[in-house]
């Protein structure tokens, strides 16, 4: 009895000493993520973002000289700090791509540019030609057959049409035994613009990418080219909801939801006419660029086999003649951070404090012509994909928008995705936030009915798409976005460095927790 006792208390004693271990390592981290966190500077910040968004890096568009020289000074940078490289000795993984030139600033919809493969794109072959509108209709699904007919009420005839890819979800308009359906059948749209004969025709399709990869590996693919180099060709242009929404400045935010809604919901066609400015100039020459994606790895201690990303993109629009777009928010903000982390987190290993898992600090370019950067890598991984447990991306972190503005709210990020594929991220992000930084965490932009679609449209969804969770960090448009005007001068560095700080944190915990958070939500590729 009293020996059963003795080892009863025995147990309890250790029990307690194993708890209190496991408090004082966990207290022993916590102080160790808020000394490095500490570290992120402004200074530091301000240094990268003066050089990325100089005159001298003329925009940083990919494929010319300003991408390159920003390309290296990211190199230079990784390897002053000690990251080493992965891809054949160096800090540089090149894509090559063949690109129209059409791929800057031909399209401008009401003194907004627009961007080739991130805003719109259409196949290569239509003439060159410039055309000028004044004026847009709006045609509902672009439909016309004899239970509905988008065009039945309007002479479209050399105007400019916009018009939704599908077909409505109420079905009343097939009764009388239509049974091709719309959404599948391209051929019947490209018919029907034939017929009717715009000037231009403008599809609203998002995400835009699944587009682009369907018109560039579908079946019909010789069929579609053989339709755009015809000398009577109509130029078909497929553009995002957001460059859609554009082409109606006077009329409310919501007006082409509102119209399809009806549709949708009455089965009738709903078209209308606005005034509209815009100039588009199709240009068909091929370039053969050449990008560069910059990484440097970072390696773990016992857990180095399972790698966290952490990602920006670093490319702009490059310059129109004499004038720059410096891109120091989009995304000059996000490159500095990705920079100021690898710093730091160089730091840590440097002292003793190294993190379990390996982590790759990556930027880059060509995001602003689709995406291609990152949609190079993950078909050319450096790291197995298999072996990434999660990408972490900035992308426009520098800034504050209007609607925070209105609120007075300056300490604030929208988050993305976070719970897209993996519920554990999104908590530790959720976490951190509350343990460290205290943002304000909105999550408007990450509901699957957002027009904007964000989700879809920066580097981090690449890997979403091969099912690794991610997070996307991002403060929001403004009126400078994709400007000119888009300058150093209006970065809040503080602000930067606590958006900053939140992905470090988020990442200390990624990378030093026991086990690697798990993917257990469907992707939306799975519910498709």
């Amino acid at each position: 009895m009293g020996r059963n006792k003795k080892k009863h208390q025995f147990s309890i004693a250790c029990f307690f000493s194993i708890l209190f271990l496991s408090y004082s390592i966990s207290s022993a981290q916590n102080k160790d993520a808020i000394h490095y966190g500490q570290r992120i500077k402004t200074e530091d910040i301000r240094n990268y973002l003066n050089v990325l968004a100089s005159d001298s890096l003329e925009g940083r568009e990919t494929g010319k000289p300003g991408q390159k020289k920003a390309a290296a000074f990211i190199s230079e940078h990784f390897i002053s700090i000690g990251l080493k490289p992965i891809s054949h000795g160096t800090f540089m993984q090149d894509f090559p791509k063949s690109l129209q030139t059409n791929m800057g600033k031909n399209i401008e919809v009401n003194q907004q540019f627009c961007l080739f493969m991130k805003d719109y794109y259409y196949m290569s072959g239509y003439a060159d030609t410039t055309i000028v509108l004044d004026t847009i209709v709006f045609t509902g699904y672009g439909i016309a057959d004899k239970n509905y007919n988008d065009y039945d009420q309007v002479n479209v005839a050399g105007k400019a049409i916009l018009f939704f890819d599908g077909e409505p979800e109420n079905k009343k308009y097939s009764k009388g035994g239509n049974t091709t359906s719309w959404s599948t059948d391209w051929r019947k749209k490209m018919s029907v613009i034939y017929e009717k004969k715009p000037s231009v025709a403008f599809i609203i399709c998002d995400p835009l990418d699944k587009m682009i990869d369907s018109l560039n590996y579908s079946v019909h693919i010789e069929e579609f080219k053989t339709l755009c180099h015809s000398p009577t060709a109509i130029p078909v242009i497929f553009i995002t909801h957001e460059m859609a929404m554009n082409f109606f400045p006077e009329l409310n935010e919501e007006m082409l939801d509102k119209a399809k809604s009806k549709i949708d919901r009455k089965g009738k066609p709903q078209g209308f006419v606005s005034k509209s400015s815009a100039f588009v100039n199709l240009v068909n020459n091929t370039n053969r660029l050449k990008g560069q994606n910059v990484a440097g790895f970072l390696e773990g201690t016992d857990k180095k086999d399972e790698v966290v990303v952490i990602t920006a993109h670093y490319d702009h629009l490059g310059r129109n003649d004499s004038t720059i777009y410096h891109g120091a928010d989009d995304n000059g903000s996000g490159t500095s951070a990705v920079m100021e982390l690898a710093k730091v987190f160089s730091e840590a290993k440097k002292e003793g404090h190294g993190p379990r898992r390996s982590i790759l600090f990556m930027t880059v370019s060509g995001e602003e012509l689709g995406l291609f950067g990152s949609k190079y890598y993950v078909s050319h991984p450096l790291i197995p994909l298999e072996k990434t447990v999660v990408d972490l991306n900035s992308d426009m972190i520098g800034r504050t928008d209007e609607k925070h503005d209105s609120l007075g709210i300056r300490d604030y990020v929208y988050v993305i995705g976070a719970d897209k594929l993996s519920t554990e991220l999104y908590r530790i992000n959720e976490t951190a936030n509350a343990t460290y930084t205290k943002l304000e965490l909105d999550y408007t932009f990450n509901k699957p009915n957002d027009p904007n679609r964000f989700y879809y449209r920066s580097d981090h969804y690449n890997f979403a798409k091969n099912k690794i969770p991610i997070v996307f960090y991002f403060n929001g448009t403004h009126k400078d976005y994709h400007r000119t005007t888009d300058t150093i001068d209006k970065i809040d560095f503080d602000l930067l460095v606590k958006r900053a700080q939140l992905v470090f944190f988020t990442t200390w915990e990624l990378a030093n927790r026991e086990n690697r958070i798990k993917v257990d939500v469907k992707s939306d590729m799975d519910k498709e």
